[in-house]
């Protein structure tokens, strides 16, 4: 009998260790499935960043914040219509500060509820939720903060924004298009960073957190890098808790030679 009780103990031992084991294998596996998700969702939009949209001016296509309420990372890229050609209008007449209503050579692809950039020829723009749409016309949500020459440009925006809301236990990413309604996107990921390689004092390139660079110089980004941290999701032990951190590389469309 105590022979008997020895080995049923080290039996018993060797299966709680087993089961523990596959147990942190299972949630490390979860883990990784789920940055890998979210990363290949950011970095898919982020190699359309700017495309469609002007290099200059104060639109930034692709930015980071890092702040104690948790990281956020906003896409930028211009719509498409079905012939591949950029969605855009040009005005033919100047417009006063205020002005919501736009007449252009095209409204084609403008979508209500989408953002719209305004461009004018001396690299000033804002960007304003647009209202309505005609055939020559474009309505914005709300007037312009500055005037605009004749020619300027009014250009169709997507707009994404993920960010992480660590209030909540797990913490949750959340993926906002256009102004719309928050929505839940992925849970457990703790942290978002994003850093652009410059196109300055390379070959060892400099290297700046979005999220610093006070003024961005989009034109001589050559490359961001993005880092997201996720953690286990679930009730579990701390000893099974895991967290992990990968990094991805993506190339703006804008900026390809």
């Amino acid at each position: 009998m105590g022979i008997t009780g020895v080995v049923l103990t080290s039996v018993v031992q060797f299966f709680a260790l087993h089961s523990h084991t596959m147990r942190e294998h299972t949630f490390r596996i979860e883990t990784q499935q789920a940055l890998r998700g979210v990363l290949d969702a950011i970095t898919r939009d982020a190699r359309l960043a700017g495309a469609c949209l002007p290099d200059k001016g104060q639109l930034v296509a692709l930015s980071g914040q890092d702040t104690a309420d948790g990281d956020s990372v906003t896409i930028r890229t211009g719509l498409v219509r079905n012939d591949t050609t950029c969605v855009r209008g040009t005005t033919n007449q100047a417009y006063a500060a205020g002005t919501s209503n736009f007449t252009v050579d095209n409204a084609q692809g403008f979508v209500v509820g989408q953002m719209a950039y305004v461009y004018n020829t001396n690299d000033q723009g804002e960007l304003i939720e647009v209202a309505g749409v005609g055939a020559t016309t474009v309505r914005l949500a709300h007037g312009t903060t500055q005037s605009y020459f004749s020619g300027a440009t009014l250009y169709a925006v997507d707009e994404r924004v993920y960010s992480i809301d660590t209030d909540v236990t797990p913490p949750l990413l959340y993926l906002t298009v256009n102004d719309g309604e928050p929505q839940p996107f992925a849970a457990g990921i703790t942290e978002l960073q994003v850093q652009y390689v410059l196109d300055r004092n390379c070959p060892n390139c400099d290297i700046e957190s979005a999220s610093t660079l006070t003024t961005p110089e989009w034109r001589l980004v050559n490359e961001v890098i993005i880092t997201a941290t996720a953690q286990t999701v679930g009730g579990v032990v701390d000893a099974d808790q895991t967290e992990l951190t990968q990094v991805a590389r993506a190339k703006p469309r804008n900026l390809l030679p």
